[in-house]
């Protein structure tokens, strides 16, 4: 597992450029690794962007971090677009 402060500068990256909150939740998936623990994941969200973790404790369910609730990629964007939105495209 890479360090999660170090994914949180990559998280803050991604949404500078405009990707998805989708595509950067999966590609912390995937920085994080298999065995990473939600919390881990939300620690990254937390250290890149500042959300806090109520707003998105919810997607745990989400089936992009192995959860088998009905959390959908539109649910995870809603949760993450207000902390995404502000930065896209900032230079």
């Amino acid at each position: 597992m890479k360090n999660p402060k170090l994914i949180g500068s990559g998280i803050r990256e991604r949404a500078i450029r405009g990707d998805d909150a989708v595509n950067i939740a999966l590609w912390v998936k995937g920085e994080l690794g298999s065995e990473a623990t939600f919390f881990a994941f939300v620690y990254c969200f937390y250290h890149g962007l500042g959300v806090p973790v109520h707003a998105i404790r919810h997607l745990e369910g989400w089936n992009g971090v192995g959860g088998n609730r009905e959390v959908s990629d539109s649910d995870l964007r809603a949760s993450l677009d207000p902390y995404i939105a502000p930065l896209r495209h900032q230079t």
